[in-house]
This record gives structure tokens, sequence and C-alpha cells, in this order.
């Protein structure tokens, strides 16, 4: 026990004082202090703190009694335990009264010993366990005001870390934009094959730039919580055909035999959830099995491992006949960063960040990843992921256009009047170069004050909106053009570098149709603004 436990004994027979000093002196940590008289006792409880009284009624002058009810008038002084003791006020009403003024026990002479020095340990040992109590109140207080204090830091890192990814995909992308548009200018007007092949060279090293870019961009939105997953209805074999679309070329480069595994039934499953991130853990694990596959067969499949009324548990496999990865290695594969071997970095390339986004996609989806791999024989793949199924609809295909979304905007829409609102320059004159292109007609807004003035002075067909511009940003903008008479029907895109998927919603939020991501991919940029005019003359 760090502190010792007082006891004042209160008696005005010295032989008392004597006997019950002798008798306590059994009890160990604790300290014996004496008084004479109910005054004297007052006396010592304001000098010193005392734990447990031992009081004798029957006293000259101010008695037991009297001593307990001035005891209970001050706050220092009412929790103080009190065991009356006495050799002639033993009838009933003596004993009440005594409980009746705080007292917790009352004991009448001669006084067993045993049951004494057993009702002082008793009080003792609450005494230590009220003070560990207190001490545990303190430290769970300190330690609560340390937790907020580190759950406050936490979340400023949290925001700071939100904050610096934002401004980071945006200072990626603007200058990615940059590069890939004006070397695609420039490859839509060459005519020259060497340069023509070396602009390729470049526009190939700028797609291998913009995926390690996305990929050190996903796994840090991944790592801060800010990777949100759709919600949108689709069937597996699109998925599957895109993918084909995406990588077969690569296999039929290595001479490799490409093959997918796909059941009817499976392939035409209406499911509900993000296709574009499922087929991202699908060309991550395709793409590795062509990379690492000299000669043989890469093998896709996918089945289901269980189906419920409202969803189903969804199992794919990517299968190869490459290089193989040696047990140990197999352990730390799905982590950031890390390849089965660090000399394969230069013979394969790669930032070993695609198994650490596809394992963090598949448990977001609510599934696992792993790997089942012999070394110099191959490797098999694997994942699964939950997925809602989706209402079926009957919804007639639309006929397929027999014309590309430019030639459609060369022929549809010559001379449509189009506001670009971009502070960059270089940005305006890629994107500027790309609508001209097709025949439209372009005004550029510097900021969000300029385009609002030139919507309030003219119609236009669409309007084409940065996100991040001085004076007035485009989301305020937007909001501004809408409020204008008018300003309701014109079709607002955004084409910003701030690709999140918060930013997106935080463009349609304020009134924005649409959203393009930077850097612009040309074909993607002529569909949209061929969707939103056909949609704005109709």
């Amino acid at each position: 026990m760090n502190q010792r436990y007082v006891i004042l004994i209160v008696d005005d027979n010295p032989n008392n004082l004597f006997t019950l000093r002798a008798l306590l002196k059994r009890v160990k940590d604790c300290e014996i202090i004496e008084a004479s008289s109910g005054e004297d006792a007052l006396s010592r409880v304001v000098e010193r703190e005392v734990n447990l009284i031992l009081l004798d009624v029957q006293m000259p002058g101010m008695d037991g009694f009297d001593t307990a009810r001035h005891l209970q008038m001050t706050e220092r002084t009412r929790h103080i335990p009190i065991i009356f003791i006495t050799a002639v006020f033993k009838a009933e009403e003596f004993i009440r009264r005594g409980f009746d003024l705080g007292a917790v026990d009352y004991l009448t002479k001669p006084i067993d010993d045993h049951l004494l020095i057993n009702r002082i340990r008793l009080y003792q040992g609450l005494f230590a366990r009220e003070r560990q109590l207190a001490e545990m109140v303190v430290l769970l207080q300190r330690n609560g005001k340390a937790l907020t204090v580190a759950r406050d830091a936490a979340e400023a890192a949290s925001r700071a870390k939100s904050t610096f990814l934002a401004n980071m995909s945006h200072e990626l992308r603007t200058p990615m934009n940059a590069i890939m548009g004006m070397t695609g200018l420039a490859l839509r007007h060459a005519e020259d094959p060497k340069l023509r092949d070396q602009l390729t060279k470049i526009e190939q090293a700028s797609q291998h730039l913009l995926a390690v870019i996305n990929d050190i961009l996903d796994i840090s939105k991944i790592e801060a919580d800010r990777l949100t997953l759709e919600q949108v209805s689709f069937q597996l074999g699109e998925v599957m055909e895109n993918l084909i679309s995406l990588i077969g070329h690569k296999a039929l480069d290595k001479r490799l035999k490409l093959r997918v595994d796909l059941s009817p039934e499976v392939a035409h499953l209406s499911l509900q959830g993000d296709p574009l991130r499922l087929g991202q853990i699908l060309l991550n694990l395709t793409g590795n099995a062509v990379k690492f596959t000299e000669a043989g067969v890469v093998t896709v499949r996918a089945h289901l491992e269980e189906d419920e009324p409202d969803g189903v548990l969804l199992r794919f496999e990517v299968e190869d006949t490459g290089i193989g990865i040696t047990t140990d290695d197999q352990q730390r594969l799905f982590n950031a960063f890390e390849q089965a071997d660090g000399s394969m970095t230069r013979k394969y390339g790669g930032t070993g960040l695609g198994l650490a986004i596809s394992k963090r996609l598949a448990e977001l989806m609510g599934g696992a990843v792993g790997v089942e791999s012999t070394l110099g024989q191959g490797s098999t793949f694997w994942f699964t992921v939950r997925l809602h199924k989706a209402a079926r609809t009957n919804a007639p295909a639309l006929a397929p256009s027999l014309s590309s979304a430019e030639e459609q905007l060369k022929s549809q829409f010559p001379g449509a009047r189009i506001l670009l609102a971009e502070d960059e320059p270089i940005n305006q004159e890629v994107s500027r170069g790309l609508l001209e292109d097709v025949g439209l007609t372009v005004e550029l807004a510097e900021d969000g004050v300029q385009a609002v003035a030139m919507a309030k002075r003219t119609h236009y067909d669409l309007i084409l909106m940065d996100m991040q511009m001085p004076n007035l940003n485009g989301v305020d903008a937007t909001r501004a053009i809408r409020a204008l008479p008018g300003g309701e029907r014109t079709p607002i895109l955004a084409m910003t570098a701030n690709a999140f998927d918060e930013d997106r919603q935080v463009c349609l939020a304020a009134g924005m149709n649409d959203h393009i991501g930077k850097p612009v991919d040309p074909d993607v940029l002529f569909e949209t603004l061929l969707k939103w005019l056909v949609q704005s003359r109709s």
C-alpha cells in the first residue's frame, strides 16, 4: 500500500487509549493517532487526513455523538468512517442514534479483539480499493484525453493526406494532359513516317507513366479510405470482352494463346457492382500472366462458388505457363511495391503495386485473393468477389453506329458553339485543338468569373468546365450559370484533373451533366460531347 492507513482513537480514558493502541499494532500498514476529547478530535482531523475514527461515546464536554455531529458538518470530514465504542450506551435507541450520525459500526465493551481487528481490516481494504479506483479514474481520464488528442491528430492527418492526394492527382494529371494532348494533336496531323514513329513512342511512354501514376494514386486512395465502389448493373461477359480487347494484342505479340473459360449462364448473369474495378483486377492479373509467360497459354476462367437469391460469390482464376514463383516469394507478393524477385523489375518492369491494389479491391468487394505456383511450371492467381444480382432488363440493344463519334461530330454539329473554361495555357491549346479538329467553334474563358459572364451574354451549345481555376472555381461557376435564365438547359461537362470519385460527385451535385478526367482521351471526349449535344438538340 503506497499510503499508510491513519486511525484516530478518541477516548478520555488513558487506559482505554493504551489498550486500543496495543491492539491495533496487529494491523499492518497503519498509523495510530490519539485524541482525549471531542474537541481534540476535531482539531486532529483538521490538521491531517484521517481514514478511520474509533470514537468513545461517553466523554466529558463534547461527547461522541456531538463529535460525530460536528464531523458531519464539513465536506472534508463527513465521509470519514466512524466506529462508536461504548461501555454504557448499549440500548437500541443509542445504537440507532449512532448510525443516524454516520457511523459505520457500533461496538459495545467488552470488545471482542478479533471482531474489532477484522472490522478495521475490512475498512482498510475498502479504503485501499477506493484509492485504486480513484487512481484508475485519473488514469482513464488522462488516457481519455490522450486518446482524444491522438484521435484528433489522426483525423487531421487523414484530412491532410486526403488533401495531399487530391492536390497530387491534379498536379500530376495536369502536365500529363499537356504531354499526351500535344503528342496526340501532333500525331493527328503528322504525315512523315519517322516523325509518327517518334510521336507514337512518346505516346506509349506517356501511357505507361499514366498507368504508374494511376496505380500510386489508387493504392494511396485505398490506404486513405477514399476509394469508393460504384454500384451499377452489368454483365460479366461485357467485362471479359473488354479484358480481351485490352490484353489480347499483347498475348498475340508474344504468340501466346489467350483462353477465356466462361459458361453462358455466368456470362449473362445480371450483376450489380463496380465493373471498372472488377476489370482492373482481371487486367492486373492477366497482364502479369502475359508479362511473365514466354510460351504457352494464359487461361482466364470464372465460375459460381455461391448462388444466393440476392447475390453471388464469383471465383476468378488466371492460369499461366510462365516462370512460376517460389513458396517463400509467394508470401510477400501482395504487399505494395513488392515483386517476387527484385531483379525482375529490370527485366520485366512494373512498380509492384498491381497485386497489392488487386488484393485491396477484392477485399473491398467482400472477397479474397491468393496464388498457387510452381517454380518453372507456371502460376494460378485467383480471387473472389461478392456481387448483388441486378434486375433483368429487356431493353433493346442500340444499333451500332457505322461512324465514329469524331465523324458524327463533324457531320452533325459543324460550328456548334463550345465555351471552354480552362486556366492552364497548354491545356487550353490541347482542348481547343481537339475541339476545332471536329469542326466545333471554341470560345475561351480563363477563369470562372469570365465563364459566368460569357454564358450570361451568349448561348452556348455546350460548356466544358475545369474545376480548379483562379477567382472562381468551376463548381461555383456552374452553380452561377445554372441560376441564369436558360442556364439550366445548357450541358456543362467537367473536364478536370480532379479525378477522384468524390470529385465527380461534387461536379454532379453542382449541376454538371458529366465528368471527363484528365489526361483527356480524345475518343472519350468526342463520345461524351456527341452524347450531350444530341440530347441538347432533342
